[in-house]
């Protein structure tokens, strides 16, 4: 059977997950290679406080080296989680990146849905669905800001959560924050944000919001076997780059023989 011509979103969500792809080739082929192992491990080796915990060794070099590709991992995913339901809500509801990404202040809006931009028929249709999360006749819209995990330790961020949750309601918008995935919430953080006026979705519930509203389910784009496939091999491709790096390869040579009895 031929396989199913990707529609416009598919392809964007796809060429949007490429350009992470290749930056995330291109890190481990950088991060992961002789020139930078060898300044690492150089820089621990000259450390007096890593020197003397014996932490100048290969295995930690490598062990420095995944935090850093962790820390990619995570700020491009928040990336395409960001952009990806912009492009969704633009084309969905015919309205510019400029009026979906509202800024307040200088502070730039994940997604903004305002009713005076919006047909008769789709106005009726957002208010529907935020009269099940508490939007009055009096609600404008709604702001929305999007995570794909929540567990912030940057405090500089959560005042502009705080601060952007008092424009929203200002404008009279109602506060929906999502996260779509439900692994390690702060519950601290979420109650402060929640306490400014946030409304939190989590999970199923953030992803089911958005279904609804935009009337796509761009999530589950990532299930359909012409997407889902093709990312799959390029993760484990990449996957198999690092353990297969000079990096690692270095920590094989630290490892003493296993002597056989």
């Amino acid at each position: 059977m031929a396989a199913r011509e990707l529609d416009p979103t598919e392809r964007r969500f796809l060429q949007a997950i490429g350009h992470h792809l290749d930056g995330w080739r291109r890190k481990i082929a950088a991060d992961f290679g002789k020139e930078c192992y060898d300044k690492e491990l150089e820089k621990l080796v000259g450390d007096p406080v890593y020197h003397k915990f014996a932490f100048d060794c290969p295995e930690y070099v490598v062990v420095r080296l995944m935090g850093r590709m962790s820390i990619s991992v995570g700020r491009r995913l928040g990336e395409i989680y960001d952009k990806i339901p912009r492009f969704v809500a633009g084309a969905r509801f015919n309205i510019s990146p400029e009026q979906v990404a509202e800024k307040f202040n200088g502070l730039e809006l994940d997604i903004g849905l305002r009713y005076s931009l919006l047909n008769k028929d789709d106005c009726a249709h957002v208010a529907s669905v935020l009269a099940k999360h508490g939007a009055t006749a009096k609600t404008t819209g709604v702001g929305i800001e999007i995570r794909y995990n929540f567990n912030p330790n940057d405090s500089a961020r959560l005042r502009k959560d705080v601060e952007m949750a008092k424009y929203v309601q200002a404008a009279g918008l109602l506060p929906v924050y999502l996260i779509y995935s439900a692994i390690s919430p702060r519950d601290d953080a979420i109650g402060r944000l929640t306490r400014a006026g946030w409304i939190f979705l989590q999970g199923n519930e953030a992803s089911n919001f958005t279904t609804e509203l935009f009337g796509a389910d761009f999530l589950g784009i990532m299930e359909r076997p012409e997407v889902r496939d093709r990312i799959h091999e390029d993760v484990r491709q990449m996957m198999r780059a690092i353990f297969e790096s000079h990096a690692f390869k270095q920590v094989a040579k630290s490892q003493p023989a296993v002597k056989v009895s």
